[in-house]
């Protein structure tokens, strides 16, 4: 078997963990001899179906707060500590595991640098495995995005230790290499991919809308993706419903989101309980089935969201967060120029703005599926055909349990 080790970042929301799941099962259809070891301390990972040949190892959770401070999310231990202990794991992971290829997301040194003990001892195997970042489209502001590169020496660990970066996005949307001003070394080796297309999912579309009394009316569906900093979309569009007089004029499928706190998940459902026309739900392992069946979808704009509301070919009203990075408000601004999707700033965000626009979407969105005709979404199958190309079968070193503890020890 090629065994890929794939470190998935996880400190804020799903996002992260279900791109890298992603990728990983497209490795795993992409070529049978593929086995697949995920390292993610996400607090919903156990929570996604794992598909045959992929595994995981679970790391302490850490935490972003809104500032983009970080902290240790659950156990009684100070955040160096914890950095210690997940950087162990994923030294002792490296070296079981003998990884032929490792898949980096989006922090080359992981967090704080966690990564950086397994990169070197890595480096120094004798069958050295290949190491690619992955990043997605955009980052953040590219002055924020520069200024962090620079103080971690990003660009120094990828010329160390890595073979290639490849970007899931367009440059006719945002040029990672050109915004971010790469070094020629660095920009020699990073290749854009496309965006990663979504399924359908697990149910099809009949099977969805068959759950629903919809007595005729569209499907909207409404969700803050992880839901951590989600509950003024919510709450603004529960408020917004609340304010018509009359039949609705859609059916509202709310997804809350497992990270929104539990007093505004639980207000929000009470909420949502006194209106007709509206369901209310947690969360689902499925969205893109969630997306199938509805007819437009009103939601925050992270990178997962705004792949599967291109590909599954749905209306879109994107609400960005512009907190603690601009990410995903640049996405959704560029996006929204080239007329792939509708964009409300968090700053124009009212009640009755939400409904106006979900309502338009559900009578003229197909205008916005006409215009994604030009967007590339092979980057699934670009990264699997690179891992696979890269990776033909090493010969193994056999080593003692004694000596791997030793390296483990000497790489701490």
């Amino acid at each position: 078997m090629t065994r890929v080790l794939v470190y998935s970042h996880d400190t804020f929301g799903l996002g992260n963990i279900r791109r890298m799941l992603a990728i990983s099962q497209a490795l795993t259809e992409a070529d049978p001899n593929v086995s697949v070891l995920i390292l993610s301390g996400s607090p919903m990972l156990h929570a996604f179906r794992m598909p045959p040949r992929i595994d995981y190892v679970k790391l302490p959770c850490l935490a972003r707060d809104t500032e983009g401070v970080y902290g240790v999310k659950y156990l009684n231990l100070d955040y160096a500590a914890a950095l210690r202990l997940r950087s162990s794991l994923i030294v002792s992971a490296a070296i079981e595991f003998a990884p032929d290829v490792v898949l980096i997301d989006k922090k080359p040194l992981g967090v704080d640098g966690e990564l950086e003990a397994a990169l070197d001892l890595l480096a120094g195997q004798e069958c050295r495995p290949e190491v690619y970042l992955i990043l997605r489209d955009i980052l953040d502001d590219p002055e924020v995005t520069q200024r962090i590169w620079d103080k971690h020496d990003y660009h120094g660990a990828i010329a160390k230790h890595y073979d290639g970066v490849l970007v899931a996005g367009s440059p006719s949307v945002f040029d990672v290499a050109q915004e971010y001003a790469f070094p020629a070394a660095t920009r020699e080796i990073t290749e854009h991919v496309g965006y990663l297309h979504r399924q359908a999912g697990r149910k099809t579309r009949e099977e969805v809308r068959a759950t629903f009394d919809l007595d005729g009316l569209p499907l909207v569906l409404v969700h803050a993706g992880g839901g951590g900093d989600g509950a003024p979309l919510i709450e603004a569009f529960i408020e917004g419903l609340s304010a018509r007089a009359g039949r609705a004029p859609f059916y509202s499928w709310i997804i809350s989101g497992p990270e929104m706190g539990a007093g505004d998940r639980e207000r929000a459902r009470a909420s949502a309980a006194t209106l007709p026309h509206v369901r209310f739900d947690d969360f689902t392992d499925d969205m893109s089935s969630c997306m199938a069946g509805a007819d437009a979808v009103v939601s925050m704009g992270g990178y997962n969201t705004v792949c599967e509301v291109l590909s599954l070919r749905k209306p879109a009203l994107i609400v960005p967060r512009s907190r603690p990075v601009k990410e995903q408000a640049i996405r959704a601004l560029r996006m929204a120029d080239r007329g792939y999707l509708a964009c409300m700033l968090d700053s124009e965000m009212t009640p009755a703005a939400l409904i106006a626009g979900a309502m338009r979407l559900t009578m003229n969105g197909a205008a916005q599926v006409r215009a994604r005709h030009a967007l590339p979404f092979e980057g699934l199958d670009r990264i699997a055909d690179v891992v696979c190309r890269q990776a033909p079968l090493r010969p193994r070193l056999q080593r003692s349990t004694q000596d791997r503890r030793g390296r483990v020890a000497a790489a701490l």
